[in-house]
């Protein structure tokens, strides 16, 4: 069989995922880097990802929503980190948060044992969406800032509160600045990063794997040479 089918049939991710390995030179056959989705593999055949063999090799993907106070660690000895929050099969794994967000905000965070992916992420500098509600009527007003992209204010005159959300590539800017609003009734909460949002059905505190269309997403669309290769 190919080996793009091979790395699927073996859960090695989804079919965006398998041909970045490929293209990325992280795929051997036989102690070769293979980088053609059409390469034929054999049962025989050593193949390996990232030097691991395929069998081996199943990498996590999770999306976290963070409690106040907790802070961004995966170690699960650490006490109030995120690490702490994995039960006993998810601790096996040397996880990695991606991008900060202090330990007095809430919200969403995203953590995987595959480096390659975060930096993927990371890559595509996705900016995210914050949000905190202030008592009263009247809505706050933010001095200006280059580093926000967009500014939100909504008054709900029912529950005498206002709600601003600001989305910006400066998580710990954003953080600081809503966390300092006078008549804050909670902490900041980060809603999205980049396509992904907060599952509403997430509770806090909790965590669950990332669906492969959220994997997909995440790191941003393969250029015009990865998809023509994948048709060759």
């Amino acid at each position: 069989m190919n080996i793009e089918r091979y790395l699927t049939e073996n859960r090695q991710g989804t079919p965006l995922q398998i041909l970045r390995l490929l293209r990325q030179g992280r795929v051997t056959v036989n102690a070769d880097v293979v980088d053609s989705p059409r390469a034929t593999v054999a049962v025989a055949d050593n193949v390996r990802v990232d030097g691991m063999t395929v069998t081996g090799r199943q990498p996590q993907y999770l999306v976290f929503n963070k409690p106040v106070g907790f802070q961004l660690s995966m170690d699960p000895t650490t006490p109030h980190s995120v690490g702490s929050l994995l039960n006993a099969f998810d601790q096996q794994h040397q996880l990695k948060a991606l991008a900060d967000l202090p330990k007095e905000a809430v919200g969403l965070v995203v953590a995987s044992d595959d480096e390659h992916f975060l930096t993927d992420v990371t890559l595509q500098n996705w900016p995210s969406r914050f949000q905190v509600q202030v008592s009263g009527t009247t809505a706050p007003v933010l001095a200006p800032n280059q580093a926000f992209h967009e500014v939100k204010t909504q008054v709900d005159q029912v529950h005498q509160h206002v709600t601003v959300t600001l989305t910006t590539t400066d998580g710990e800017m954003a953080v600081a600045v809503l966390g300092t609003l006078p008549d804050a009734l909670g902490p900041v909460e980060r809603l999205t990063i980049g396509p992904l949002s907060l599952p509403v059905d997430l509770p806090v505190g909790a965590y669950r794997g990332l669906l492969p269309t959220e994997i997909d997403e995440l790191t941003g669309p393969l250029d015009d040479d990865d998809l023509a290769k994948s048709e060759n």
